[in-house]
């Protein structure tokens, strides 16, 4: 029995990756909609009533109000801190200073485990050769970020792609065969992970590829019927939520987008025009079908960094049609903001800094201002967010500094308040975690004591019982 390699294939889309111009006056009504909604969706009022352990009103007591983490997830991939792993540097300064950083900007990382990764061959893979599974590395980048306190999504359980399916497989001709051992990764991945990893990628970037019972005819951009990936999603979904119901499960794309009409470069495998839009229309008929199946996925993933720069207000228009349609939230899966193309015009480098900013800060913008959309994760900023110096120092750029400003300024609630003479008090907040600190006495030492503010638009109505008379 032989191993017949075929070609790893997967990075087509870097034909589409290409910026033609950004023009954010053109699409400033979207932009600033988007802004306006932001305190409406994510905040709400809440009523605060705070009494002593025998229930006596803590009338008249200043306190202070620090939300602590918000309940929108904003989050980054692990791909460096594995590779650190795997050669031994994750307790070099560098790294540990990058793994702190990181973790005081974002809520959420994304931990990678490909079944293999080619042709670099140095991606976080987890069963590259048969009988050899290597869960160690992904093991410590799990630990690592729930000792952080982070939200820990898993990327991804089953990429239909050659460089992402382990040339072993190939030596099996019978198909359930394959299937089997690809339960096996499954059931294995989210087993050992339960309660650990809580969101994942579970099927990536099915639109663009074939069925699994396909993959050695791959012909990009392989045109599946949307009937033949629904039947090999369907049992990837199922075995995950057997081994872990309670986590959030994802289907991940790229390419996707409402009223963006500009063909891919390369006809489809059915000799078809491929357009984002045409593939947008395809991913919510898999939507439909999967749903029709009781197999629907808990939330629908796009991706943002390939296709260049963006369009606002076909993004915008993109998360209200998946809302609409299929019922389900959107998570932003992999996106940064590449400036190849500024640097390729000989603009300066202060600037190409001020027009990626304000890129980025439009985009998670419009995001975070749809009600659609429920988190938010970065893929491959980190160049773009810490200066590396050859003695093995590190240091933020500017733009770290910009995007901890608004996710932790802006976009959560630091104020005072004082109880009136039932104890009550009453502010307007960001959804999300928060810690309400007074002195104990008025003057001696300051306590905090959590309370939450879930997603919600009504009055939220609270009673905090204190240890500590104020």
């Amino acid at each position: 029995m032989t191993t017949q390699p075929i070609g790893a294939g997967g990075e087509e889309w870097l034909a589409m990756d290409e910026t033609t111009g950004y023009n954010p006056q053109a699409e400033a009504e979207t932009i600033h909609s988007a802004a306006a909604r932001i305190p409406q969706i994510r905040q709400r009022d809440v009523s605060l009533r705070l009494v002593d352990r025998a229930g006596k009103p803590l009338a008249n007591t200043q306190v202070e109000i620090a939300q602590t983490e918000s309940a929108f997830l904003w989050g980054h991939n692990l791909w460096s801190l594995d590779t650190a792993v795997r050669e031994g540097r994750q307790n070099h300064d560098d790294v540990r200073t990058e793994c702190r950083m990181m973790s005081q900007l974002l809520n959420a990382m994304n931990a990678l485990h490909y079944w293999t990764e080619r042709p670099r061959n140095d991606g976080p893979k987890s069963e590259d050769q048969l009988g050899y599974p290597t869960y160690e590395h992904l093991q410590w980048c799990v630990d690592w970020a729930n000792g952080e306190g982070l939200t820990v999504k898993g990327h991804p359980l089953f990429w239909t792609v050659p460089k992402a399916v382990p040339d072993w497989i190939q030596a099996y001709d019978n198909y359930e065969t394959r299937l089997a051992f690809l339960e096996v990764r499954i059931r294995s991945i989210v087993n050992r992970f339960k309660g650990k990893i809580r969101i994942y990628d579970a099927i990536n970037e099915p639109m663009w590829e074939p069925a699994f019972k396909d993959l050695p005819q791959r012909n990009w951009p392989h045109m599946t019927a949307i009937k033949d990936i629904a039947d090999y999603i369907e049992p990837v979904l199922r075995w995950a939520r057997e081994e872990d119901p309670d986590a959030c499960y994802l289907i991940n794309e790229y390419g996707v987008c409402l009223d963006d009409h500009k063909p891919c470069g390369m006809p489809g495998s059915d000799g078809s025009t491929v357009t984002p839009h045409s593939q947008f229309m395809r991913y919510l008929d898999l939507m439909d079908e999967l749903r029709q199946r009781g197999a629907a996925p808990d939330a629908v993933g796009l991706q943002g960094h390939t296709g260049g720069w963006g369009n606002h207000d076909r993004d915008v228009g993109t998360y209200e049609m998946i809302q609409e349609r299929c019922g389900l939230p959107v998570h932003i899966t992999e996106f940064w903001a590449h400036t190849n193309h500024l640097q390729k015009a000989g603009m300066p480098e202060d600037e190409i800094q001020a027009r990626q900013w304000e890129y980025v800060r439009n985009c998670v913008t419009c995001a975070f201002g749809s009600e659609a959309v429920e988190a938010f994760f970065f893929w491959g900023m980190s160049k773009d967010l810490f200066k590396r110096f050859g003695n093995g120092g590190i240091e933020a750029k500017p733009l770290y500094g910009h995007l901890k400003r608004l996710l932790h300024e802006e976009w959560r609630t630091h104020t005072s308040a004082t109880t009136d003479s039932d104890g009550q008090l009453r502010f307007r907040g960001f959804h999300g975690e928060y810690s309400l600190r007074l002195a104990q006495g008025g003057k001696g030492q300051t306590c905090g004591h959590a309370f939450t503010v879930p997603v919600g638009s009504e009055l939220l109505q609270h009673s905090l019982r204190l240890p500590h008379k104020g």
